[in-house]
């Protein structure tokens, strides 16, 4: 064996031996992490480049091998290329440079965009009975492309998704493109789009079919708001799902369209009927500073009989106040929004030498009208009260009564817990006459508002407002229940409940003809579900409207629990320098 044939040998396994110790200095940066920088592209384009990019997997973490760095940051040349295309941009330029540092490998992507690819012949065309449909024409007129609008791609295919997505719900359910094509040419930067819809013939409602239900057909087919033969229109589906649902008679409820049996472009439906559990008990317990402890019981039976007829009942009892109430519901014209009731209620209150038992029966008719409430009411009331050391007297009234109510919200109806933007607006009328059935004349009217604006993302605004007035022939033969009273959680915070108002020579607040009430508070979310806040409250029951106001302000805590929010409120009355500090503690919706 030769020397040189040794010296050979040696020096290929002296560069064996090297080659870990170059792994780690050149091959694999020890204790660096991988970063990436676009420049050139913000918002939606940046957005998407980074989607498509392969290396922001690596992002923030170590860096692998040189050469897998370099691979990878080539290949994103491209990637970055093919995510503006859907923008319009078909002419980008992507160049990419590694700036090796110590601690942090950075790969740097300049941008440049380039000229913008427009549209230039638009041909749109739809065919079919969905020529003569205006929904369609107001699609076709909000988004269909015109020549000369910068070519977007998402854009295009979300308006044939439109399309599609609107003859599956008016009933066109053999729609479909005979043609679709988008020709670009990149050395011009325009793009021709042909596409024509075919809508087909519309489907009509067939007859409607109930499965299992221990319901009539009189009251199940009054949910249906279609006729059959109508043309057909998801919309309508999802109402009667939705309406079935809240009823309370169903645990589950299916409507199916049977697009496999149609018959001379008639569509079937089938609803198929799960039935709730038949009685319900409530048992609550709870408290309120106004209420003091309290504990609820109730029985609800979701139908009396097929025709849906419902009977609720429950006793509330409490420190200040109990209860008794029983309701008989019988289903309106529109399951879903029309009721009648028969209601009877005995409540008997003893509250700060203020003692009352009403008797009461009454007969409601109830619709709601999106938005809106309304309420007729006819009652027979009697009432036997007391102020203070004066003897027991006795009223009997037959009122006539109505209210209107609306609540907006951006809110609703998926949440009224914490409101974003909205409001409340109510009114109530109600009277008696002397002769028929009453003791005296009277007509009274009570009017409330809330508005509710988010400032920002932690700060809101509550403006609160009500006010009342009453006219009476002889206002002493009204009973507590018809007469005006502030203080309170929900009134005039600072002041105890209902302790506002005129005085009988005893001191006892006996209640006046007009009430005002208004609240402005301010509340910030510290952290998510719990806010602060800050209010003032100022109003007052009168005799006379420029009798003086009382004024509270105060702070408070909110917590957005599972079952609503919880407000935990202290308050100084203004007024009464000897109690200056309240608290108040209430459960419910913003609105």
């Amino acid at each position: 064996m030769s020397v040189r044939y040794v010296q050979g040998l040696l020096a290929i396994f002296l560069m064996l031996l090297s080659l870990p110790a170059l792994s780690q200095t050149s091959w694999q940066p020890p204790n660096a992490k991988l970063a990436i920088e676009i420049d050139g592209i913000e918002g939606a384009l940046l957005t998407n480049a980074r989607i498509f990019l392969s290396l922001t997997a690596l992002e923030g973490e170590k860096v692998p091998s040189i050469f897998r760095v370099r691979y990878l940051s080539r290949t994103g040349e491209q990637e970055i290329r093919s995510a503006l295309e859907p923008f319009g941009f078909y002419n980008a330029s992507v160049t990419s440079e590694i700036n090796e540092g110590e601690d942090i490998w950075t790969v740097r992507y300049v941008v440049d965009v380039g000229p913008v690819t427009t549209y230039n012949n638009v041909n749109v065309r739809l065919i079919g009975n969905a020529q003569n449909d205006t929904a369609f024409q107001k699609l076709i007129e909000s988004q269909q492309p015109y020549s000369g609008q910068v070519f977007n791609h998402q854009a295009y295919e979300r308006f044939k998704a439109s399309l599609r997505n609107l003859a599956a719900e008016r009933g066109y359910y053999d729609a479909t493109f005979t043609e679709h094509s988008v020709k670009v040419e990149t050395s011009q930067q325009l793009a021709d789009v042909s596409l024509v819809f075919d809508s087909g013939e519309r489907y009509l409602f067939g007859e409607t079919t109930f499965c299992c239900a221990f319901l009539g057909d009189s009251l199940l087919n009054r949910f249906i708001q279609y006729e059959t033969g109508e043309p057909f229109n998801t919309r309508s589906l999802l109402d009667l799902q939705v309406d079935l649902a809240g009823s309370d008679y169903f645990n589950r409820v299916e409507v199916s369209p049977q697009w496999q049996n149609t018959s001379d472009h008639h569509v079937p439906i089938d609803v198929a009927l799960t039935p709730n559990e038949r009685d319900r008990y409530q048992v609550g317990l709870g408290y309120g500073t106004d209420t003091g402890a309290r504990i609820t019981l109730g029985f609800d039976r979701r139908w009396v009989n097929d025709r849906g007829h419902r009977l609720s009942s429950v006793i509330r009892l409490s420190e200040v106040q109990n209860t008794g109430f029983v309701s008989y519901i019988i289903p309106g014209n529109n399951p879903a929004r029309d009721s009648y009731s028969f209601n009877g209620e005995i409540t008997d209150r003893s509250f700060e030498e203020q003692r009352s038992t009403l008797y009461r029966t009454s007969f409601k008719d109830l619709r709601h009208y999106d938005r809106w409430h309304r309420t007729y009411q006819l009652a027979y009331q009697r009432e036997d009260f007391a102020f203070g050391d004066e003897p027991t007297e006795s009223s009997n009234f037959l009122i006539p009564s109505v209210e209107w109510s609306l609540i907006e919200s951006s809110n609703l109806p998926a949440n009224r817990n914490i409101i974003d933007d909205g409001y409340r607006l109510s009114i109530m009328l109600q009277g008696g006459y002397d002769g028929a059935l009453s003791d005296t004349t009277f007509a009274s009217v009570k009017v409330g508002a809330k508005w509710i604006h988010r400032l920002n993302e932690s700060w809101r605004v509550l403006v609160r407002s009500e006010i009342g007035a009453l006219r009476a022939d002889n206002f002493e033969a009204l009973g507590p229940t018809l007469r005006f009273f502030a203080g309170g959680d929900h009134n005039v915070r600072g002041y105890a409940y209902q302790q506002l108002g005129p005085e009988n020579a005893d001191g006892v607040v006996v209640g006046g003809k007009y009430m005002t009430a208004s609240s402005v508070e301010v509340d910030y979310s510290f952290k998510p579900n719990w806010r602060v806040a800050l209010f003032t409250d100022i109003g007052n029951s009168m005799m006379q409207w420029d009798e003086g106001l009382k004024q509270s302000v105060g702070f408070g805590f909110r917590w957005v629990s599972p079952i609503g929010p919880v407000r935990l409120d202290l308050a100084m009355a203004l007024d009464e320098p000897s109690k200056p500090w309240r608290l108040h503690l209430t459960l419910g919706p913003d609105l």
